[in-house]
């Protein structure tokens, strides 16, 4: 791969795309009942793809002072990519992002224009507060919303969304101490989100009774492996093994849109959207996720 492929994937979190693909498909799954819209999907996958970019060029852009001093081999910092030129990027993500809605639809529009401004928010003021680990959880609201978005809202829908707020909203808690490793606490606090994910699943409306023990299984099975690597985190809290568990939870979230979706009887997309996992795995070997 060419270092400047390489330096401009790695600037936009390559890996991590896939898991906001993962959002849009499982959304559009389930509330079209597995009878897929292909134009609407596919200029949603690329509206949720280009504006989680722009979040992540942006993120860096904001935070070139401090990747300076603390993150010297990152692409910005290290000089690989100017920082104008990624300014730039970050902005014309936004508005093709934008621009793309608008040929979907008024209500997709506006969907991806409140999410353009968590993204802003997060990352110009909210991120270096608890609260921007509820902005960023909302971002990732607002891209199932997005998926949802194909048919108009009904009350459900609101409520179908509310896991991966809570997940992306804890897992950003503990990405928090990625870098410093200072409070041990976020670990307790961010399994306790977890569960608290785990039991909204439960509170989705199961439409199919012989999938109730499959998807709930799995649902255990699932709990049990991350409150088991939140509980190798707290043991050995250290900045590697912290990103090493965000790694594993930001890539999880493939598999979350899957089990949801699996609730939702619809047992062919789960499938299609664990195989995003393949390309995201395959990526994150090599650059990184966060």
């Amino acid at each position: 791969m060419p270092d400047t492929v390489f330096n401009y994937l790695q600037l936009v979190r390559a890996p991590a795309v896939f898991t906001t693909l993962s959002n849009i498909l499982a959304a559009h799954i389930i509330v079209t009942g597995g009878q897929i819209q292909w134009t609407g999907l596919l200029l949603l996958l690329v509206v949720s793809a280009v504006l989680y970019m722009s979040g992540m060029v942006l993120n860096d852009c904001f935070d070139f002072n401090e990747d300076s001093r603390d993150r010297p081999t990152r692409p910005l910092p290290s000089g690989r990519i100017q920082i104008k030129t990624a300014w730039r990027l970050g902005w014309i993500l936004i508005a093709t992002g934008l621009v793309i809605a608008s040929m979907v639809g008024f209500r997709q529009f506006i969907i991806a224009l409140l999410l353009s401004a968590l993204i802003i928010f997060y990352n110009a003021y909210a991120k270096k507060t608890l609260f921007g680990t509820l902005v960023m959880g909302g971002c990732r609201y607002m891209n199932w919303l997005l998926g949802l978005s194909i048919i108009p809202f009904l009350p459900e829908h609101f409520i179908l969304a509310l896991p991966i707020f809570i997940y992306v909203s804890s897992l950003t808690l503990l990405s928090t101490e990625e870098t410093t490793a200072t409070r041990r606490r976020y670990v307790i606090f961010s399994s306790i989100g977890m569960l608290i994910c785990a039991i909204t699943i439960l509170f989705i409306q199961l439409k199919a009774p012989y999938l109730q023990l499959l998807s709930g299984s799995i649902l255990l099975l699932s709990l049990l492996l991350i409150l088991f690597r939140m509980l190798k985190t707290y043991q050995n809290f250290s900045p590697l093994q912290i990103q090493k568990t965000i790694k594993m939870l930001v890539m999880g979230i493939i598999p979350l849109d899957a089990l949801i979706t699996l609730s939702s009887t619809y047992i062919g997309g789960s499938i299609v959207i664990l195989l995003l996992l393949l390309p995201g795995w395959m990526l994150a070997r090599s650059m990184r996720v966060t």
